[in-house]
C-alpha cells in the first residue's frame, strides 16, 4: 500500500518527500528524467519508446530502464506504480505531482525554479528536444500563474502578498519590465513610494547595463504617486464623469497621452465619490486603453481590468464585467497566457449569454486565443459565431475583426474560404475607414494571392508596408514586412527576401506586449526561407527561437511545425 500523502517536486531540483516532507533517496539522474517523462506525456509511454530516447548507448536499454522504474517505486513507496507497457503514467491520489498542480492552475509556493533543475541526463536527442520544450512550457506556466496571483492581490488590495509576489516574480524574470511594473504597482499600493522609486532606479540602471536600453515609460508611470486636484466647488462625481467623458473623446480623436491622464483622473475622482457603477466603468475604460493604446502598459491595464471585473461582478453590472474580462482575457491571449485567457474569457460568456453585441465580443478573443493555441477547429468555429453575432447587433467593426483575424488563420491552414473572408473584411474595414486595422487585411489577403502574382504585386506590398510604418504598428509593420519576404521568397530571390524577414521580425519585437502568435509565424517563416536558401546554420538557429516562443506562448501548431523543420535542418 502507499504510504500516507507522497509529494513529487519537479520543478526546482528534483526530490520526492514522505509525510511531514521527509525526503526518499533516488539515485542518479536518469530516474528523474523517466519521472518526468512520464508523467508530462500526453498519452502512455510504451517501455521502448522511453528506452530508445534515454538509453540510447546502452548495452541492455530496456534493463536500464526497469532499474530507473524499480528505484522510483521505491521512493514513492509501491509497488504498483509506473507499471505495465505502456507504462501507466497515473501515479494515484496519493501522489501530488507539482508540475500536474500546475496544470490545474494550482501553483507551489516553494516552484520557482526549472523543470529539472541541475539535472542534464546524456540521453538521445528526441528526449533532449522534449525537455527543451517542456522546461520553456513549465517555466511559462509559473511566470503566468505568479503574474496572475499578483495581479489578483493588488486588485484585492492584499499589500503584503502583493509585494511578496511580486518579489518572486521580479526575481525570477529579472528582464521582464511586466514583472517590475507589478512589483512598484504593489509597493505603491503599500504607501511604499521612496521603495518603488528605487526599485524603479535599479531596474532602468540593470537595463542599461545589461540590455543596451532603457525601460518603456511604462516603469515610471507605475511609480506616480497620484492625478491633479479637481477644480473646487465641483463635485467628486461630475469631475469624473466630465473627465471620463474627455478621455474617451481624446483617445477616439487620436490624443493617447490626453487620453489616459483624464481616465485616471475619472479613476480617482470616482472613487472618491463613493459610486462603485462609474468607478467600475471608469477602470474598465482606463484598463481597456492601457492595454490597446500604449505599448507596455498590459500590466498596469490588467490590474485595472481586474479591479473593475471583480467591481462590475460585485454589483451586478453584466456589460461592464463582460468587458473587463475581456480585455484581460484578450491581454493574456496576445503574450501566450492561454489556460488564464481562456479562464477569463468564459466567466465572461456567462455574463454575455442572449447579448449578441457583448457575445461577438467574447467570441472574437475566445477565438483569436484558441486559433494561437492550435486548436484550429474550435477557433474557427467561435470566429463563426462572432461574426454572426456581430451582423445581428450590426457591429460592423467587430465583424471586420472577426474576419480579418480568423482569415488569416484561414489562410495559415489553406481553406478556400480565406480569400472571401479577408475580402469582406477590407471592404468593411475601408467602408469604415478603419484605417488603423487596414493593412492587416492586406497584408494578409496579399499572402493568399502570393501563388496568382501579378506585376504590382512587390508595390502593392510596399505601400502596406509603407501604411503599417506609418501607424507605428509593429504588428503590421511585422505583417507586411513577412509578406514581402514570402514575394520574394517565391522568386527564388532569397538574399533579398532574408533582408525583408529580418526587418520583419526586428520590427515586430522592437516594443513590448507584441501578439506572439504572429511573431512566432514571422519567425518560422525566417527558419524557412533560410532553409530554402541552403543556410543551414541559420535556419537552425531560427528555427531553436521559434521552438522556445512557441513552447513558452502555447502556440502547440507552431511547435510541431517547428519540430518537424528542426528535424529537416538539424
Amino acid at each position: 500500500m502507499l504510504d500516507d500523502m507522497i509529494t513529487v517536486r519537479l520543478i526546482g531540483p528534483p526530490r520526492i518527500e514522505g509525510p511531514k516532507a521527509a525526503p526518499r533517496d533516488v539515485k542518479g539522474n536518469k530516474p528523474w528524467a523517466v519521472l518526468a517523462r512520464v508523467v508530462l506525456a500526453d498519452r502512455n509511454l510504451t517501455r521502448r519508446e522511453l528506452s530508445a530516447e534515454l538509453f540510447p548507448d546502452a548495452d541492455d536499454p530496456l534493463g536500464s530502464l526497469r532499474w530507473c522504474l524499480a528505484g522510483l517505486r521505491r521512493a514513492l513507496g509501491s509497488t504498483e506504480l509506473l507499471t505495465g507497457d505502456p507504462i501507466r503514467r497515473d501515479l494515484g491520489p496519493g501522489v501530488s505531482v507539482d508540475v500536474l498542480e500546475l496544470r490545474n492552475g494550482v501553483l507551489d509556493p516553494g516552484a520557482t525554479g526549472e523543470l529539472l533543475e541541475g539535472i542534464e541526463p546524456r540521453c538521445g536527442p528526441e528526449f533532449a528536444t522534449w525537455l527543451l520544450v517542456a522546461r520553456q512550457q513549465v517555466a511559462a506556466a509559473v511566470t503566468a500563474s505568479l503574474r496572475d496571483d499578483v495581479i489578483s492581490a493588488i486588485s484585492r488590495k492584499d499589500c503584503e502578498r502583493a509585494i511578496r509576489l511580486g518579489e518572486a516574480l521580479a526575481r525570477r524574470s529579472p528582464f521582464d519590465e511586466g514583472a517590475h511594473v507589478l512589483l512598484v504597482k504593489a509597493l505603491m499600493l503599500a504607501g511604499e513610494s521612496e521603495r518603488a522609486l528605487d526599485h524603479v532606479i535599479a531596474v532602468e540602471q540593470t537595463f542599461r547595463a545589461e540590455l543596451g536600453c532603457d525601460p518603456t515609460p511604462a516603469l515610471r508611470s507605475a511609480a506616480r504617486l497620484g492625478t491633479a486636484e479637481p477644480p473646487p466647488g465641483v463635485s467628486a462625481r461630475t469631475t469624473a464623469i466630465t473627465s471620463l467623458h474627455s478621455g474617451q473623446a481624446a483617445l477616439a480623436a487620436g490624443a493617447t497621452d490626453a487620453g489616459i491622464d483624464c481616465l485616471r483622473r475619472a479613476c480617482a475622482q470616482a472613487e472618491t465619490a463613493g459610486d462603485s457603477t462609474l468607478l467600475a466603468q471608469c477602470l474598465c475604460e482606463l484598463g481597456t486603453a492601457l492595454v490597446h493604446s500604449i505599448r507596455g502598459y498590459d500590466d498596469e491595464g490588467s490590474v485595472l481590468l481586474e479591479q473593475a471585473a471583480e467591481l462590475a461582478q460585485q454589483i451586478g453590472d453584466g456589460p461592464i464585467a463582460v468587458a473587463a474580462l475581456r480585455e484581460r482575457g484578450y491581454a493574456d491571449a496576445l503574450a501566450g497566457r492561454r489556460p488564464q485567457a481562456q479562464r477569463h474569457l468564459d466567466v465572461a460568456a456567462g455574463f454575455a449569454a442572449g447579448d449578441d453585441s457583448l457575445a461577438a465580443g467574447v467570441d472574437a478573443v475566445a477565438a483569436f486565443n484558441l486559433c494561437d493555441w492550435g486548436r484550429h477547429e474550435e477557433g474557427i468555429a467561435r470566429y463563426r459565431r462572432s461574426i454572426e453575432a456581430a451582423r445581428r447587433a450590426g457591429d460592423r467593426r467587430r465583424e471586420a475583426w472577426s474576419l480579418g483575424v480568423g482569415g488569416w488563420t484561414l489562410q495559415l491552414g489553406g481553406e478556400p474560404d480565406a480569400i472571401e473572408w479577408l475580402t469582406s473584411c477590407l471592404d468593411i474595414v475601408r467602408d469604415l475607414r478603419w484605417t488603423s486595422f487596414e493593412p492587416w487585411p492586406m497584408a494578409v489577403l496579399a499572402e493568399a494571392n502570393l501563388w496568382n502574382p501579378h506585376d504590382d504585386a512587390a508595390a502593392e506590398l510596399e505601400r502596406c508596408f509603407a501604411m503599417s510604418c506609418h501607424l507605428e504598428d509593429p504588428c503590421w509593420e511585422g505583417a507586411s514586412g513577412r509578406v514581402l519576404a514570402l514575394h520574394y521568397a517565391r522568386r527564388q530571390e532569397y538574399e533579398i527576401a532574408v533582408r525583408w524577414i529580418v526587418e520583419a521580425r526586428t520590427r515586430c519585437e522592437r516594443k513590448p506586449d507584441i501578439w506572439t502568435g504572429l511573431l512566432g509565424e514571422i519567425c518560422l517563416t525566417e527558419a524557412e526561407i533560410r532553409a530554402d536558401a541552403d543556410d543551414r546554420r541559420g535556419a537552425e538557429s531560427a528555427v531553436r527561437q521559434t521552438i522556445a516562443l512557441a513552447a513558452s506562448a502555447q502556440l502547440d501548431d507552431l511547435l510541431a511545425r517547428s519540430l518537424e523543420l528542426l528535424t529537416a535542418v538539424g
